[in-house]
């Protein structure tokens, strides 16, 4: 797997940082579709289960109070 470019974004030029959102997006829109492969097909799937990328306000440094 490819790593990401170690420059700064303010070093490199517009095309460049450009390349580099558009690798990044076409490495998670591989993975997506290989998940969705990779999950059985005779189970029925879960549209609406939710991914949380938050932690709860107790639990969070960043909350407010």
């Amino acid at each position: 797997m490819k790593r990401p470019n170690p420059l700064s974004p303010d070093q490199m030029t517009p095309a460049e940082r450009r390349a580099e959102l558009c690798g990044l997006l076409a490495l998670g829109l591989v993975r997506l579709m290989q998940r969705q492969q990779d999950e059985p097909q005779d189970e029925p799937t879960d549209d609406t289960r939710e991914i949380h990328l938050h932690y709860p306000a107790d639990r969070c440094r960043h909350a407010t109070q």
